[in-house]
């Protein structure tokens, strides 16, 4: 808050907002606070920070791998890949705001990973590797009602499921390099929405659900910009166009901006990488994290 805009708020009313640091169970974030993975003290955890990257706060402390953290439409909760991406036990969890609270959502000897919430909060979508293939699911957040959603010889995953709750964006191989489609919440009405020059990944969807952020040569080996287009696949601009590799899975809640992590890309090889915000008009880039040697990644920013 300004301090132009303080003004009538009680010496009282500083207090509360200067001791309000800790969240109680259940409760909200501040507006737009910012998940992501760090491997800062020698494993993957997942933290909050501010979108100005103040107020980092550590929420797990585990030697199994935190990663793939999203926030419930609510801001009240989190779900998240607790074990390697491609680990047989890797599971999704799902916690309070403030870290407490977790419990485990599935349970089986598959690599269950990278959960979107559907609007409602009710369910998740997500990718797991079963028989050697990889394909979307979606399951209740009690873990009930599991259904596969796609059933195709080559990978789909990265899910994100529109505002409306009509569509979910995923990214699959199935043209023969990588591509952005949507389908509906039940697994029909699949659509391609990027050509296989552009090797498309890792899309999201804007608040409003009018556009779609993501990557290009995601599934190659050069460097990957980031872009945005249209929900229907039209009107594709260039957003960044930088040396370092982009991926961004959110927006923030006024749709102006996305966080993405950057990493260096040398050779076939992707080095120790940051979280940014960037502007999505002019491709304006705010490193948020700054760790020279640590890994962050997977950052989701909060609508509430």
């Amino acid at each position: 808050m300004r301090l132009a805009q303080i003004g009538a708020i009680t010496l009282l009313g500083l207090l509360v907002l200067v001791v309000a640091g800790a969240l109680p169970a259940g409760a909200k974030p501040p507006q737009g606070l910012i998940i992501f993975t760090s491997d800062r003290g020698g494993q993957s955890d997942l933290w909050t920070m501010r979108p100005d990257g103040s107020n980092q706060t550590r929420l797990t402390n585990d030697k199994v791998e935190d990663i793939f953290p999203t926030w419930s439409p609510d801001g009240k909760k989190i779900a998240w890949t607790r074990g390697g991406a491609f680990d047989p036990g890797a599971e999704l969890w799902i916690m309070n705001a403030d870290g407490a609270g977790k419990r485990q959502i599935t349970s089986n000897s598959f690599a269950d990973a990278g959960a979107s919430f559907s609007p409602d909060g009710t369910r998740l979508a997500f990718r797991s590797v079963r028989n050697g293939n990889i394909d979307v699911y979606v399951i209740n957040v009690d873990g009930t009602g599991e259904q596969r959603l796609t059933d195709d010889p080559s990978p789909d995953r990265i899910a994100d499921w529109s505002p409306d709750g009509t569509k979910i964006s995923f990214t699959s191989d199935r043209s023969g390099v990588c591509a952005i489609y949507t389908m509906s919440p039940d697994g029909s009405n699949v659509q391609k929405l990027t050509p296989d020059s552009m090797r498309a990944g890792v899309a999201a969807w804007s608040p409003d659900g009018s556009r779609l952020i993501f990557s290009d040569n995601f599934c190659a080996t050069t460097e990957a910009d980031l872009f945005v287009m249209n929900a229907d696949g039209s009107g594709v601009v260039q957003v960044t166009d930088s040396p370092e590799n982009e991926l961004s899975k959110s927006w923030s809640p006024g749709g102006d901006k996305v966080v993405a992590d950057f990493a260096t890309l040398t050779g076939n090889s992707l080095h120790k990488g940051d979280i940014a915000v960037i502007t999505v008009a002019d491709g304006t880039t705010t490193n948020l994290t700054n760790t020279t040697g640590i890994n962050e990644e997977h950052p989701e920013w909060s609508s509430h």
